[in-house]
């Protein structure tokens, strides 16, 4: 028989069902009541029924990829050296999605601009992927890391300070991959369920859902559980639950920022009890 999605009476359909009545709820961030396409409220109604759920499940989620590599919010768009001529040389990289090439080719541009008359030419190896800085003309420059003060310097693979140079090779390939985890946050789906460093000076710890992005930057990652994992159990008591609050989080926890172009959409099935 066809799984319908709203059943007033509870029949036996998987070993993890049991006989509980459900319905489905699609959440999409154009769909909420309020907030911002990342961090935003939806309503499920006034099913009575919902005053007594005992369980959440999740059965599909999809998310796009659209976040940046390098912006200043990730606190990794400075690049940092010193010129044993042109004395500081800082790049202020705009916020975006940067392939290898186009930030390598943004940095020659910038440079140049403090070091002319010499230039500098930015090249990837093709077995190693490390960049080479290879200057032309009189100049020398010092590579900074991170620790130093060059904030987009692991990104390029700069991991270390080095010396004054006109041939400089990185110690790394760059990681531009940008975001590698999706996190959903919800006090009512997932109150107090997850850890997140202090350090970052995150208090949401809201933490219903994680999923690994391996998707190119512009396509939309999809997640459907193989397994009836992905849940929160209330009780047989149940729990009152109108709406919810859902926070979209990447890497480290940070908050995310969703175009409002875009749709981020979770798929929820709700027991009664």
């Amino acid at each position: 028989m066809a799984d319908t999605g709203d059943r007033l009476e509870g029949t036996l359909v998987t070993q993890h069902d049991d006989t509980k009545a459900y319905k489905f709820f699609r959440i999409s961030s154009k769909e909420r009541l309020g907030g911002t396409p990342s961090d935003f409220q939806v309503n499920f109604g006034n099913d009575p029924r919902l005053d007594r759920i005992t369980e959440v499940h999740l059965i599909s989620a999809s998310i796009p990829n659209v976040f940046p590599n390098v912006s200043a919010a990730k606190g990794n768009n400075t690049f940092t050296a010193t010129g044993t001529i042109a004395g500081v040389i800082s790049v202020v990289v705009p916020d975006g999605f940067w392939t290898t090439a186009n930030l390598a080719a943004y940095l020659k541009t910038a440079i140049d601009l403090t070091i002319a008359p010499s230039t500098v030419a930015i090249a990837q190896d093709v077995n190693t992927q490390k960049l080479t800085f290879t200057i032309t003309g009189a100049e020398t420059i010092t590579y900074l890391s991170l620790g130093s003060g060059s904030t987009l310097a692991p990104f390029v693979g700069i991991l270390a300070d080095s010396a004054p140079l006109a041939v400089y090779t990185a110690d790394a390939p760059p990681a531009l991959n940008g975001e590698t985890m999706f996190y959903i946050h919800s006090r009512e789906l997932a109150e107090n369920s997850t850890y997140l460093p202090t350090a970052q000076n995150i208090s949401d710890v809201n933490g219903f859902l994680s999923i690994p992005v391996n998707v190119p930057w512009g396509s939309y990652q999809t997640y459907q559980p193989t397994e009836n994992l992905d849940r929160s159990v209330f009780g047989r008591a149940g729990k009152a639950l109108r709406g919810i609050q859902i926070v979209l989080r990447g890497n480290g926890g940070r908050a995310l920022v969703l175009p409002d172009n875009y749709e981020m959409v979770l798929v929820v099935k709700v027991m009664f009890g």
